[in-house]
């Protein structure tokens, strides 16, 4: 029971950082969910959606020939691409976007590796901040603490410029959302996926 007593002094204690307890645990938690938002978004093969319809082609539907408009479906990510058609609900999917990827992706899965990695390594110096903050009594870890602040704004800092780049080169990429493209008889239309919400969401959190 006194050793309870002592803990709960020791976080209610006053000391010249003890004004950033709260704020630091919530950078804490808002680092955390980034991690995990980037690695989400890292992993994911629905960096866009898109729909492809073609306008000139003959189907068999319930045993007759008809013209009709073929639709097909599916998403294109940082890995695979999956390919669903009106028919078949059933997705496939293939490394396409691995082997021909256009060279801007090739760039923006680097960035966004290295953010994912940077967010990482910030986890732990942000949760040793916010615990040494909560125990800093006597002020016996100001030197430690003032250390853990630098570290934490130079790993936010950086990895703040490269998912802001990711998202630019992004935008400049053939699958820009909204993107509307006429191919011959082909009309193909890109949206943002899951993947791309992901690493939205992360860039929102750190701004």
């Amino acid at each position: 029971m006194r050793r309870w007593s002592k803990v709960i002094s020791m976080i209610n204690a006053t000391n010249e950082y003890s004004h950033l307890k709260w704020p630091i645990t919530l950078a804490s938690v808002l680092t955390t969910l980034l991690a995990f938002t980037l690695l989400l978004s890292f992993r994911s093969d629905s960096w866009f959606t898109y729909e492809l319809i073609h306008i000139d082609n003959k189907s068999t539907i319930s045993n007759t020939t008809s013209y009709s408009r073929l639709l097909e479906y599916g998403s294109v990510g940082l890995w695979r691409i999956c390919i669903s058609r009106f028919d078949d609900s059933s997705a496939k999917c293939d490394a396409w976007t691995r082997e021909t990827r256009p060279h801007s992706f090739n760039v923006i899965i680097i960035l966004v590796g290295f953010a994912l990695f940077l967010s990482n390594l910030t986890v732990f110096p942000s949760w040793g901040l916010s615990i040494l903050i909560v125990y800093n009594s006597n002020h016996r870890y100001t030197r430690h603490i003032v250390g853990f602040i630098w570290i934490l704004l130079l790993l936010t800092l950086s990895f703040t410029i490269l998912l802001m780049v990711a998202m630019l080169l992004t935008a400049l990429t053939q699958f820009s959302s909204p993107g509307k493209f006429i191919i011959d008889t082909k009309y193909l239309f890109f949206r943002s996926g899951d993947g791309l919400f992901h690493v939205a969401f992360g860039k929102s959190l750190i701004d």
